[in-house]
């Protein structure tokens, strides 16, 4: 998807997302050891974690439309063209989107479902709306080199995707700009990219608990590109801190020979020393074109310094402190020489800052070779005997990489308490949290794909019976790593921590009784109260069978929606389609069935968990990075950069 092709705008503002955090760790999902303390907040990782009631809503406020690049890329603007000073909301009157994990034991590709974009005049009047296909975020990494105590979260993820069922509104007929991106725009569809950095796990002063800063990018869908991926260049930062923080991490950038023009992308990775977007650089940063291979090896403390004559200069990346509100972090350079122009084509962008002498501190370096792999839907739910497909796309030097062979492995087994981050005291668990990965048989897919002349391949993932390895959670987790064959993996890249992976919730076998009994839902509905006080507190008592019979035909309403729709539930769309309509059976009844009681719902043992890391046993380097990762995405970590020369030498 083409966010950075023009036609694209920009708009800048807050998001909200009271996500709910009991589910953040997976002993929450043991019925037999759940504890009212569960449900109460607590600092970092204790209790109910930050926001034990959250919602999980999702949605935009305060924002504006901020710059735009018409199809020519230069001109002067037309001020009178009605998308100036654009509102950008989520749909008025309406639930609001969701925001939620794949699972307890996999949290790092938080998905937005069900979030709907309306485009309005600042008098109100509808340009465009579109809904969101939903979407995983990646490239999770540092944003705040300071300032992050205030909030809690010094990191930020990007959002990629399209805007679905797009309607335009009467006045779009009165944008030039507007008509250009619509004619620009293939299948009724439109790119866009959302960078959000700066959210509040805190309580703070401020008031700006629970929410975040968003960069938005609109711009056109063209014919035969993912849909949630960019099918972009891509720059990796290889400089990090005393702390091994890595700034300017991960970044997109397009680079259109025959217009002569670059577009990069820094929405997702330009530092900041606040949480609302202030720019604290002081240095000069440089965009240039390397002669000589770049392909140092994983980010590191030690420059790599390159002289002046082993680069060609593209210009310089004019910032100020609101740099990032002000244009949406994206540098724009035009009428490109031919020398860079014929350069880029096929070799490494460079970003740069002066060093001593007359030479060059290389702060981030395009991908070794110029190949990009990644997977487009790479948050999978698989049913028991389901078959799901899963694009993905290779290139190199942003063009369709042809009869390329992609290799997939299942990741080693692990998890525990390495998986999501354990309450209360470790030396004194709550209870076992099983392993992921694991059985090997629980999903079958090829091992070897080939990319067609597009640079396009689908692997078909099919989820086995797994019999309930997890015990009181359901299913299994299974994360896949691709690469191209022969290749070495740039050792710079994101790797499937931070979500260039594939990522599979594979749901327990079950058959829906045509008649159900209390007991044959219990488990599910007690689990949902225990994990989402803020439905059993304030709306009805899902474990209680009187109470929930009570809202019987609501609760259908929402059961039968569409997965897409933000009504659906479970909100954590982790429920088999078995499982529902056992559900639906009970709550289709003249009278609720019921066989046992409250008290022998909350006591019933959960399923044996099959496989758990051996007391003791070193978590490997994978795995513990994952935990420090999983942690530091849930503000558990409580050590915060606190820079004030970052890349002054």
């Amino acid at each position: 998807m083409s966010y950075l092709h023009s036609p694209y705008f920009v708009f800048t503002g807050d998001f909200v997302s009271d996500v709910s955090t009991v589910n953040n760790d997976p002993a929450h999902y043991n019925n037999a050891t759940f504890a009212s303390s569960f449900q109460t907040p607590g600092s970092g990782n204790l209790n109910g974690w930050w926001n034990p009631e959250g919602g999980a809503t999702f949605g935009f406020q305060n924002c504006r439309m901020k710059q735009l690049s018409s199809k020519e890329g230069t001109g002067d603007p037309d001020f009178q063209d009605p998308i100036f000073g654009a509102i950008i909301s989520s749909a008025a009157g309406r639930n609001s989107g969701k925001m939620v994990d794949l699972d307890p034991q996999w949290q790092m590709s938080s998905q937005l479902w069900g979030v709907s974009v309306f485009i309005s005049t600042s008098d109100g009047e509808l340009l465009v709306s579109g809904n969101i296909k939903a979407t995983g975020f990646r490239d999770l990494q540092m944003r705040q080199q300071k300032g992050a105590r205030v909030n809690g979260q010094p990191l930020g993820g990007m959002w990629t995707s399209v805007l679905e069922n797009v309607v335009w509104g009467d006045r779009a007929a009165d944008s030039p700009f507007l008509q250009q991106l619509k004619a620009a725009s293939a299948s009724n569809k439109l790119s866009i990219n959302l960078s959000g950095y700066g959210y509040y796990y805190n309580h703070a002063a401020d008031g700006r608990f629970s929410l975040g800063r968003i960069i938005g990018t609109i711009g056109p869908w063209l014919e035969n590109e993912p849909e949630i991926l960019s099918p972009y260049r891509r720059l990796y930062g290889i400089i990090q801190d005393a702390n091994q923080n890595t700034f300017f991490n991960f970044s997109n950038f397009l680079f259109e020979q025959q217009q002569q023009r670059l577009t990069v992308d820094f929405s997702g990775s330009f530092p900041v020393i606040d949480s609302i977007g202030t720019i604290g650089l002081n240095s000069k940063l440089y965009m240039a074109v390397s002669k000589v291979p770049v392909t140092m090896p994983a980010p590191g403390s030690a420059n790599v310094i390159l002289a002046s004559d082993e680069i060609i200069m593209i210009g310089q990346i004019n910032y100020d402190a609101a740099w990032l509100n002000n244009t949406g972090g994206i540098a724009s350079f035009t009428d490109l020489p031919d020398d860079v122009t014929h350069a880029l084509a096929n070799n490494q962008l460079l970003l740069l800052t002066p060093g001593s002498g007359g030479n060059y501190i290389v702060i981030a370096r395009e991908a070794i070779d110029g190949l990009v792999l990644r997977a487009d839907d790479f948050v999978c739910r698989i049913d028991c005997g389901q078959t799901v497909p899963v694009n993905l796309y290779a290139y190199q030097w942003g063009e369709p990489l042809q009869n390329a062979v992609i290799t997939i492995n299942m990741d080693p087994e692990g998890g525990g308490a390495a998986a999501g981050s354990q309450s209360q005291n470790p030396l004194i668990p709550v209870c076992d949290i099983p392993n992921y990965n694991t059985p090997v048989e629980g999903i079958s897919f090829s091992q070897t794909i080939n990319t067609d002349a597009n640079g396009y391949a689908s692997l078909d993932i099919t989820g086995n019976n797994v019999n309930n390895p997890r015990g009181y959670i359901d299913g299994q987790i299974y994360t896949l790593s691709y690469a191209l064959s022969g290749q070495q993996p740039d050792p710079a890249a994101p790797g499937n921590i931070v979500s260039d992976g594939i990522f599979i919730h594979v749901r327990n076998y079950f058959e829906a009784p045509a008649n159900p009994s209390w007991s044959d839902i219990s488990e599910i509905m007690v689990q949902f109260a225990n994990l989402y006080p803020i439905m059993s507190k304030y709306f009805l008592n899902f474990a209680d069978p009187l109470a929930l019979f009570s809202k019987k035909e609501i609760l259908k309403f929402a059961f039968t929606r569409d997965i897409t729709d933000p009504v659906y539930m479970p909100v954590t769309r982790d429920l088999s389609e078995a499982k529902k309509q056992a559900i639906l059976n009970w709550l289709s009844a003249d009278q609720p069935v019921v066989d046992i009681g409250l008290a022998g719902a909350m006591a019933a043992e959960p399923a044996k968990i099959r496989n758990v890391p051996e007391a003791g046993a070193p978590i490997p380097e994978k795995q513990a990075k994952l935990k420090r990762a999983v942690m530091m995405k849930n503000g558990a970590l409580l050590s915060y950069p606190e820079i004030d020369n970052l890349f002054e030498y």
